[in-house]
């Protein structure tokens, strides 16, 4: 009988001791109970072990619900700095006659000439011509947002040759040089094409062409309060117009023809189309049947 009741108690302990257990790993969880081990810990720290750092291993020991957060404890990425392009500048004195304006290239001469490298500098950190091009097309509704920010730009860089290329007129050139998306910002140094940027329009980013031209060389711009307001109203509109034109697509259509005409020669060979075949010849021969018995 005392074996018995022994037996009984000792079942109650242990399944008592296991119910204190997880009730005690619960509530260490939530921060509410800590242990010897883990006293002077908090939520969101870590410690270091001494012995752990003797034998060259992981250092960083956590609380148990602390994996959750050791985000907090990496350090953020180190960024890479910017490549950085030095630019021969054009002298504003020896051009008060004439404002800065956007230069439109209308054909591969002018870009040639423009592109062209002054004097024997090889590398980006050499003085050499600089000049920022524009790669976009008059149909694009993307490039029609940007124009009035790229209009604005001669203004904002009055030293710093700005041009615009038709992407669409000049396709040879954006297979070269690598566009693959409009808008396009390219930075050539002495003719050869360095650092481009394709940028998203937001109303926060209206001047990131400003920032991204400022970032990669040693160009400034001028104060935008020096700028006439006229001029800026102006480039709302002029040199590249604020709205896409229309324009029918027949290499588009072209192109969606040779599609079309590509699955109707698949479909043709699909078991689909075989049947579909006979069953039309079958209810036409069945209805030619018919219409002879009436006549008979």
């Amino acid at each position: 009988m005392n074996q018995n009741l022994l037996f009984i108690f000792l079942l109650c302990a242990a399944h008592g001791q296991a119910e204190l257990s997880g009730l005690q790993s619960a509530l260490q969880y939530f921060g509410l109970f800590g242990t010897a081990d883990s006293l002077g810990i908090s939520r969101g720290q870590c410690h270091y072990s001494f012995w752990t750092f003797a034998l060259l291993e992981e250092r960083r020991m956590c609380a148990p619900d602390d994996e959750h957060i050791l985000h907090l404890n990496q350090l953020p990425p180190v960024r890479k700095p910017p490549i950085m392009i030095k630019c021969l500048q054009r002298e504003p004195e020896n051009e008060t006659a004439t404002e800065p304006r956007l230069l439109i290239m209308r054909s591969a001469k002018e870009i040639l000439n423009l592109l062209k490298p002054v004097g024997n500098a090889t590398k980006r950190h050499e003085p050499g011509n600089c000049v920022v091009v524009h790669f976009c097309t008059a149909t694009s509704l993307e490039c029609a947002r940007v124009a009035p920010v790229v209009n604005l730009l001669p203004h904002f860089f009055p030293t710093l040759p700005i041009a615009y290329v038709d992407a669409y007129e000049f396709g040879r050139l954006n297979a070269e040089i690598g566009i693959v998306s409009l808008p396009t910002l390219m930075i050539f140094h002495q003719g050869r094409p360095l650092i481009k940027y394709d940028p998203s329009w937001k109303d926060s980013e209206k001047r990131s062409f400003a920032r991204f031209i400022m970032r990669h060389t040693n160009v400034k711009t001028v104060d935008p309060q020096a700028i006439d307001p006229a001029i800026v109203l102006r480039s709302e509109t002029e040199p590249l117009s604020n709205k896409p034109i229309v324009e029918t697509d027949y290499y588009l259509g072209l192109a969606w023809a040779f599609i079309l005409a590509c699955l109707a020669n698949y479909l043709r060979q699909t078991v689909f189309w075989k049947q579909l075949v006979e069953m039309v010849q079958r209810n036409w021969r069945e209805s030619e049947e018919t219409q002879m018995e009436m006549v008979d």
